[in-house]
């Protein structure tokens, strides 16, 4: 029995030795290259920088857009377009690092992430919210007009979001519209965190971009307001999109359906099926009536 226990600790010895200090590299590895992309970031992080985070399809292009509009007047009146607002507030999701590319931008820098990675270093979040039946059949169109799978079903789409939380092959890095919104809720608590309601803006878009700038720290005059107010219209904004195109549509000007689609908050009633829709009620039910969305 003696010389078994001895065999059988001698395998595990070598068995240790063959897997556990490959593992134990890729664990160490991964970790200080975590530590140092975080530092990394925080060197490039200013104060007054503000972040637009929220769940594909939320109204993030739209209050994008508006704010853009709003801070030509620091980019040498260059016209904002649907098309171009990423050279404005530009977007890395998933890759905070790349923060350290816009060094001359003029402060409050604003920058858009739809996978935070270090979401407890941001100065100030703006984060936007939409009711996930919306979303999700908006998300739906979006990932249509991306793949060019016509064929696959709303129902089998829904599937993987409610199993997953993205589209895996599209954009793994998101966090189930629950849990995202549960989070960023919660850490309003503790940090400079406003959240901003897509019904909201379709109700008084201009009240919620005057909020919008004053959290952000913008310094803007009546006029440019107005001119926000103005160019981000459903109409407006689908003439800027026929003439320029759109940034999340890789500039194409409709060719394959727009962008600004419908502009509507209860479009989803028409292209949700009552099982659907309850199954998405269900799924989210806590979150859904913890922000108003269901009674």
């Amino acid at each position: 029995m003696a010389n078994v226990a001895v065999i059988g600790r001698d395998r595990v010895k070598t068995i240790a030795k063959a897997v556990l200090p490959d593992a134990a590299r890729r664990w160490i590895a991964s970790h200080r290259r975590r530590r140092l992309d975080r530092r990394f970031f925080q060197r490039h992080l200013r104060a007054k920088d503000v972040f637009l985070v929220g769940h594909p399809k939320s109204g993030n292009t739209w209050l994008t857009y508006m704010l853009a509009i709003v801070m030509e007047n620091r980019f040498d009146h260059k016209k904002a377009t649907l098309a171009n607002v990423r050279e404005f507030i530009p977007a890395f999701h998933a890759r905070d690092k790349e923060i350290a590319s816009y060094a001359d931008f003029p402060e409050p820098r604003m920058f858009r992430n739809e996978g935070p990675i270090y979401p407890e270093l941001y100065p100030k979040t703006i984060y936007i919210i939409r009711d996930p039946r919306a979303v999700l059949v908006s998300y739906y169109h979006h990932f249509l007009h991306d793949t060019g799978e016509s064929s696959w079903p709303l129902e089998a789409f829904i599937d993987e979001m409610l199993a997953y939380g993205c589209i895996r092959r599209l954009e793994p890095y998101l966090v189930r519209w629950d849990r995202q919104v549960r989070y960023w809720l919660e850490r309003s608590k503790h940090q400079a965190v406003k959240i901003v309601k897509y019904e909201d803006m379709k109700q008084d878009r201009r009240g919620v971009l005057v909020e919008a700038i004053a959290f952000a720290g913008i310094t803007c005059d009546e006029k440019d307001i107005a001119l926000a107010v103005e160019r981000s219209s459903f109409d407006n904004m689908r003439k800027d999109e026929e003439m320029h195109g759109a940034e999340p549509y890789s500039g194409t000007k409709g060719e394959r359906g727009y962008y600004v689609r419908r502009g509507t908050v209860d479009g989803w009633k028409e292209e949700l099926s009552p099982g659907l829709a309850a199954r998405v009620e269900r799924e989210f039910s806590e979150t859904m009536r913890l922000v108003g969305y269901l009674p």
